[in-house]
């Protein structure tokens, strides 16, 4: 289960890392973008309702996001 902002930070970071463009949008959400610029979904600035960010990684995961959690 995911906790905190901590853990956002840390996914983030590591979006980055993998390529991933991360920006935070006027929502207060990030918006994740793949290397070809098309968006892939947007994360919580922090994760108050767990399935949702769960669902989330998921879907970076099938956009080739690496994510050993």
């Amino acid at each position: 289960m995911m906790r905190g902002r901590k853990e956002v930070a840390r996914i983030i970071r590591e979006l980055r890392r993998q390529g991933f463009e991360v920006v935070m949008a006027q929502s207060g959400h990030w918006k994740v973008r793949d290397p070809d610029g098309r968006l892939i979904t947007t994360l919580p600035a922090s994760p108050g309702e767990y399935r949702g960010f769960r669902n989330a990684i998921a879907i970076l995961r099938r956009a080739g996001f690496i994510w050993p959690h």
